[in-house]
């Protein structure tokens, strides 16, 4: 499913530069990402995680968790994404059945990302 018109309509969309960074390893949570337009790096100790392309979320697993980032995200090239607050993303998961298939996709995806960079 495509969850970007959603995201647009919900969150607060934001364009960032080639090379801008969404956020770093160690911050707190304050949103998920869903990728509008362009593409994101995550990577995590100096290692590329992966690249997260349009319709896609990054950021999710600290949103659900409270816990700090474990990964840096930086555009790689201009982009435009949707930040999802947690009361936000809350509503998403209550009121769209098939986010919630998303956003498990999305947590699946990330663990065998990572599984593959270590």
């Amino acid at each position: 499913m495509d969850f970007r018109q959603l995201a647009r309509g919900l969150g607060t969309v934001i364009t960032y530069g080639a090379g801008d960074v969404a956020f770093r390893e160690g911050d707190e949570p304050a949103h998920a990402y869903i990728v509008l337009t362009g593409s994101i790096e995550v990577s995590s100790r100096g290692k590329l995680i992966e690249q997260v392309g349009a319709g896609r979320a990054f950021g999710v697993i600290s949103l659900i968790d409270q816990k700090k980032r474990s990964a840096t995200a930086k555009a790689m090239e201009p982009s435009e994404i949707a930040l999802v607050t947690s009361k936000q993303f809350r509503f998403m998961v209550e009121t769209t059945p098939n986010f919630v298939w998303y956003v498990l996709a999305e947590v699946v995806d990330r663990l065998r990302a990572t599984n593959s960079a270590l």
